[in-house]
């Protein structure tokens, strides 16, 4: 499927608000925005508003457009819903998982076993491929829009405390206990093992903000 420029230049936006490198309560420039990227006026703009209904950026009238400020209390609002999608999710997956979606999630669970990552970029990598097979495996598109919707704002959290974390600090050893309760079929196990990471993941992080 071909995308639009407007689709491309909210990728590429959007990818940079995650990442930090257009940091929490930054001025977004769209005339910078044009010439870096390389998309016009229209795209961009059409862009920034699905951002702003997304809540990675914010209007505010007569000062311009913004990238959303982060704070520990939104750390633990993100937590709040994220710890109930997540579980879900993981036990829909266990589920509904189909055979060609197993083979992709054990795919990527040997990958880790044979080559572990080696950079902290690698392992947030593989963190994101982790959890977007289960969304997909879940076979409902709303569940898997509001997970995608707060794993970034999970992500944008993890990339800000990244040069303080280690590569310890990220558990992925916990991907495999979650992915063997999936491969077994075994809902409410999925449910608990990928509860407690994501609980981890938040004790973690929270050391650092």
């Amino acid at each position: 499927m071909t995308l639009t420029d407007t689709e491309k230049a909210y990728q590429v936006i959007k990818k940079r608000i995650v990442k930090t490198k257009l940091p929490p309560g930054s001025v977004i420039n769209e005339a910078d925005l044009m010439e870096d990227i390389n998309y016009g006026r229209t795209p961009i703009r059409e862009a920034l508003k699905q951002l702003q209904i997304e809540g990675l950026v914010v209007v505010k009238p007569r000062r311009g457009i913004f990238v959303t400020d982060l704070s520990i209390t939104d750390l633990a609002k993100i937590f709040e819903v994220r710890i109930e999608l997540e579980g879900l999710a993981a036990r829909l997956a266990a589920e509904r998982i189909t055979p060609k979606q197993l083979e992709k999630l054990q795919g990527l669970i040997h990958q880790y076993k044979e080559t572990p990552p080696s950079t902290k970029e690698q392992l947030i990598q593989l963190d994101s491929k982790f959890h977007s097979l289960i969304a997909e495996a879940t076979h409902n598109h709303f569940l898997q829009t509001n997970l995608e919707h707060y794993y970034n704002l999970s992500l944008r959290i993890w990339y800000l405390a990244l040069p303080q974390t280690s590569m310890e600090d990220i558990n992925i050893d916990a991907h495999l206990k979650i992915t063997e309760a999936i491969s077994a079929g075994e809902a409410k196990k999925a449910e608990r093992e990928i509860t407690q990471h994501i609980k981890n993941f938040h004790r973690t992080i929270k050391k650092y903000l």
